[in-house]
């Protein structure tokens, strides 16, 4: 009795030394876990945002050049790019199902499902390219039916002929490098992107101010270097994706069989995450068009703002990207641990990044200004708008990736009312109160808009608390 009382106790001495041991060996875990992500983050962010940052700085470069070679064709430039980036981020909305349904197939470790979602994707993006461009061909009748001056109206119309002849070709980029960043190989489009800058510097300067034979163009000869970018990029992105990288592994030479359940999945995750773009995108063109109605001087320190604020929001979503990926991988292998670490690890980086932006803002708001315009009148007005600007792009970055994060998790609908509610129904009567009713001018659209994008960040913050808790209780562990 002596010996069975003995051994019980021991085993009972050993119960709280084995349960520590545990707890020690998942909170290592746990650590690991969190380290791996914060590098693999690192790793797939820093191309995707330089790619993305690239991509801004094309236009940054279209808006400078144009800005110094006359204020009339920036204002054609700005009112084009209204309504043509406006068409293409529905069109890369439409595409998202790409970027989400290859991270959920390369979660799975389900390769050649991988090349099968990039084979569905490309006639549908040539569809959605080509559409997008009937739109904007009758370009004038748009302009007059966003009620533009008429001579604004003829200059912008011209330029929005040339962007539309290039947007099959952006689509048709778009979802090779959605494929290749969903499989965690984002190096080549970054690589290519900054190639893309170099050339379009060169491309502005010849046929902006005409150099080399050509006649000087302004506004329609930056959206013919824009166009020329668009056709390299599409191009070059096949030959690395069909020709040189990783192509037996993927199978991406394999033609899909037919597949209506693929292709409507495929289709439901760009319907919804095109709404959330088209919603948002579409709130800010409306503020844009708003903007000229408080004339050309507001119109231009708008114009510049918004192209500021740009730059950082793609830091966001190149952010958001990677997260989306890594949240996408992770829902593929049903880990709601491994979706809580990639959101959270992409929020933070992602706040990080914004508080830097802002700082610099506050300190540098006149050199910044000085950039876009050499008009005094232009820098003054334009000045305090980049100092707003510091606030707005914490909140407006962190809408930005969380919504990203949730496009990961395939949660789709619940984000695209959030967006709707927050840009539409709160954004636009706060500018009309503000701007118009109280006078403040482009200042007031500036806090309109900071506070229907720091409602739009909470609210995403709750859901994908909620959507990790759903995960939870459908048996992912």
């Amino acid at each position: 009795m002596r010996s069975e009382k003995g051994d019980t106790s021991q085993n009972e001495a050993l119960l709280p030394a084995s349960s520590s041991a545990k707890e020690d060996r998942q909170a290592r875990l746990f650590r690991l876990k969190v380290f791996r992500c914060i590098r693999e983050t690192w790793k797939l962010a820093l191309p995707v945002v330089v790619s993305r940052v690239g991509t801004v700085g094309m236009s940054l470069c279209d808006t400078i050049f144009v800005g110094r070679y006359s204020t009339q064709d920036l204002a054609y430039q700005s009112i084009a790019n209204t309504v043509h980036m406006l068409l293409l981020s529905v069109a890369m909305g439409l595409l998202q199902g790409t970027i989400v349904l290859t991270a959920n197939a390369y979660g799975r470790m389900k390769f050649h499902e991988c090349g099968q979602v990039l084979r569905r994707s490309i006639p549908y993006a040539l569809l959605i390219g080509f559409v997008m461009t009937a739109i904007c061909l009758p370009s004038e009748f748009l302009m007059n039916l966003l009620g533009q001056p008429q001579d604004v109206a003829v200059g912008s119309a011209k330029v929005l002929s040339v962007y539309a002849i290039g947007i099959p070709f952006a689509v048709l980029f778009v979802v090779q490098a959605s494929f290749l960043e969903g499989t965690k190989r984002p190096l080549p489009g970054m690589v290519m992107i900054l190639i893309a800058n170099v050339i379009n510097i060169f491309a502005n300067y010849v046929f902006v101010y005409g150099h080399g034979g050509f006649p000087a163009m302004g506004a329609v000869g930056s959206a013919i270097s824009t166009t020329i970018i668009r056709v390299i990029l599409a191009v070059g992105m096949f030959i690395i994706v069909f020709c040189i990288d990783e192509n037996d592994l993927f199978g991406v030479w394999i033609k899909p069989k037919k597949d209506k359940t693929e292709n409507a999945k495929l289709r439901d995750i760009g319907y919804g995450a095109a709404l959330t773009v088209g919603v948002e995108e579409g709130a800010y063109a409306v503020v844009n068009i708003m903007a000229g109605w408080l004339g050309a001087l507001a119109l231009g320190a708008y114009t510049v703002m918004s192209n500021v604020s740009t730059n950082v929001f793609v830091l966001a979503n190149g952010v958001g990207t990677a997260s989306a990926v890594l949240t996408g991988i992770a829902k593929g292998r049903k880990s709601v641990v491994d979706m809580r670490i990639a959101g959270y690890t992409g929020i933070v980086f992602n706040l990080l990044m914004m508080l830097a932006c802002g700082v610099f803002f506050l300190i540098f708001p006149h050199q910044i200004a000085a950039v876009y315009t050499t008009d005094p009148e232009l820098i003054r007005e334009t000045v305090p708008l980049v100092m707003l600007c510091a606030l707005m792009c914490v909140f407006d970055g962190t809408q930005q990736v969380v919504i990203n994060i949730l496009r990961g998790a395939v949660d789709i609908f619940v984000p695209t009312v959030c967006q709707a509610g927050s840009f539409i129904v709160l954004m636009l009567p706060l500018i009309g109160l503000f701007s118009f009713r109280l006078d403040g001018g482009v200042e007031g659209m500036v806090y309109a808009m900071t506070i229907a994008c720091a409602a739009s960040a909470l609210f995403l913050l709750g859901r994908f608390v909620f959507v990790c808790r759903r995960y939870d209780e459908d048996g992912f562990f």
